[in-house]
């Protein structure tokens, strides 16, 4: 038998208030389950007040939704509906076996082997790169100190380019790994951090491809998100 191949460990960082995280979450989710796409949440001051928590518990809840791909978070004008729907498989699959570490260490195979192919598709495909730069420098513009302090489960980035892949199928399983990331993650209490790190690797990881270094990239990627996450 092969002995297991030791990975590094993700510098983990506690989701303050995990319960009223949550429970703001799926408030919202079922909100914008009712919504359309390209409609405006009420502000963060009304949501706060509609649901009765601080505006940065409320925050914390739309960033995660932003990173999943369900809304889009715009300076100065608000958050707007992008998918008023969620995957049906993440909700099955939460089911199977308890949230937890392990669960973690699971997904993070799946999401590692996903990734590795959206990139090889991306690479044939000779794609325009600089929505991907655009995308990070509008990430990195919205890093407040309060965001670069806390840890990131922002995959958009990884959700661009799985939309250049040009393959329907990879974008559907990839948009199910990604919600199942935010949520199984949020369900732990903890996330991987930091963000300005992380947006550091992502900014590798787009060099190297814009350079056509793929072996470079998939290594990059692989040491983004194949790591684990340490039973306490």
């Amino acid at each position: 038998m092969s002995a297991e191949i030791e990975r590094p460990s993700f510098t983990i960082i506690p989701i303050p208030h995990v319960d009223v995280y949550e429970a703001v979450l799926e408030q919202l989710k079922a909100m914008i389950g009712e919504m359309q796409a390209g409609d405006r949440l009420p502000s963060e001051r009304e949501l706060a007040e509609r649901l009765d928590v601080s505006r940065v518990s409320l925050r914390e809840a739309l960033r995660s939704l932003e990173s999943m791909g369900r809304i889009e978070i715009r300076r100065n004008a608000g958050s707007f509906v992008l998918d008023s729907h969620s995957s049906p498989i993440t909700s099955w699959l939460k089911e199977l076996v308890p949230v937890d570490a392990a669960f973690l260490n699971h997904l993070i195979e799946v999401r590692a082997a996903i990734e590795d192919r959206v990139l090889s598709l991306v690479h044939r495909q000779h794609v325009d790169y600089a929505p991907l730069a655009a995308l990070l420098d509008t990430i990195e513009h919205g890093l407040d100190q309060d965001a670069k302090e806390s840890g990131s489960l922002d995959v958009r980035f990884e959700a661009m380019l799985g939309r250049m892949s040009g393959n329907p199928l990879l974008i559907e399983f990839q948009k199910s790994a990604h919600e199942l990331w935010v949520d199984a993650w949020g369900s732990c209490g903890i996330a991987p951090g930091d963000r300005v790190a992380l947006l550091g690797e992502h900014r590798q990881i787009l060099e190297a491809l814009s350079a056509g270094d793929l072996p470079s990239a998939r290594a990059l990627m692989a040491a983004h998100v194949d790591r684990s996450v340490e039973q306490g």
